[in-house]
């Protein structure tokens, strides 16, 4: 009986002697469609950007060069039967584990603007190097509408209350879609050296120069400022905005060099008592945010005006107790701010002390 040892054998040939599986079909090689395509309009160019297939639609990486093609629809019917090519670029092969390599191409519109149309929509399509595609990507859209000149002759110039900004403004551009407009110019700063910009103001566009004064800058640092024309847009159930080609870029150093504006109404009162004259100076008080103080400054007859404080008076009064009586005296006081800049002396006061 030697049937024991052959089970063994016939086991092993069941598990390794099995009959081969269907062989798997060739992949087609169609790509994936698109599925992140972006658009971006700044003036009249339109940037398109989307990240390239890798993978084919049987799960196989893309090991051949294919092609995309770029298309556009003013009407947005069916793709791509109503829509047109407008380029092609290359569908470069994937690489194993490789990340999606990112496109981009541009697009000018500003032959469309006359068209009458509200927006121009935009899809690519993937395809295999035989032109095969599994379809087009998802839509992207940008309005059609016109965008404001570029502001001429831009000026920026330190003023004691800030930075004043002016530039010169041609006429507002005429709409032919049916989308409502509004058109405006956007303020932009940042300091130099920065990547960070601001806005500092949006203003509506008429047609004539305009001027305004940035009061939100830092004195003694450099700044840029530019101005962004902007058009805002509302119709068919969305809005949005289209910006226009940015101005020149300014600079200017916000230098202050502006004193505080003279005091006013200056007072000045005896106010001794025996044995101990003085006299009592107050004014109306300086407003600017950066007042750092006063100064006090005495005469009498046919004499020069010295200063008479130390330090700084940092309220809008001041106690004069060297004072001789019998005499006349005459004072003026100035302001001063936190960069020492200092203003005029203001009307003067005069005062006698009383004989003893």
């Amino acid at each position: 009986m030697r049937l024991p040892l052959i089970l063994p054998w016939l086991l092993i040939c069941a598990i390794g002697c099995g009959a081969p599986g269907a062989p798997l079909p060739p992949s087609l090689g169609i790509p994936k469609p698109v599925g992140d395509l972006k658009a971006v309009r700044k003036a009249d160019t339109v940037t398109l950007k989307w990240s390239s297939p890798t993978e084919t639609t049987d799960g196989e990486l893309i090991r051949k060069t294919g092609k995309m093609a770029v298309l556009r629809s003013l009407s947005g019917g069916n793709v791509p039967a109503d829509w047109k090519t407008i380029s092609q670029l290359a569908l470069p092969p994937a690489l194993k584990d490789a990340a999606p390599a990112s496109q981009e191409q541009n697009d000018a519109v500003g032959p469309l603007l006359d068209s009458g149309a509200d927006f121009a929509a935009y899809s690519v399509l993937a395809q295999s190097g035989s032109g095969r595609g599994a379809g087009a990507s998802n839509q992207a859209a940008v309005a059609l509408v016109p965008t404001p000149a570029t502001p001429a002759r831009v000026s920026a110039v330190a003023e004691p209350s800030g930075i004043s900004l002016s530039w010169d403004q041609p006429w507002t551009p005429q709409n032919h879609s049916q989308l409502i407009v509004q058109y405006s110019y956007r303020i932009m700063r940042r300091e130099e050296g920065s990547k960070n910009a601001v806005v500092v103001k949006e203003v509506s566009i008429g047609n004539q120069a305009m001027a305004l004064i940035d009061t939100g800058m830092e004195w003694q640092k450099h700044y840029e400022y530019w101005i962004v024309p902007v058009t805002t847009w509302r119709g068919s159930g969305k809005k949005g905005e289209v910006e226009g080609q940015d101005s020149q870029m300014v600079q200017v150093f916000a230098n202050d060099v502006f004193p505080p504006a003279v005091p006013t109404a200056l007072e000045a009162v005896f106010s001794g008592i025996a044995g101990q004259p003085s006299i009592d100076l107050s004014w109306t008080p300086d407003m600017e945010p950066d007042l750092a103080g006063y100064n006090v400054y005495r005469h009498e007859d046919n004499q020069s005006a010295v200063k008479i404080n130390s330090d700084l008076v940092k309220s809008s009064s001041f106690q004069d107790q060297q004072v001789r009586p019998g005499t006349k005296y005459y004072y003026s006081v100035s302001a001063v701010d936190l960069r020492g800049n200092e203003s005029g002396r203001s009307t003067e006061a005069a005062e006698t002390v009383p004989p003893q």
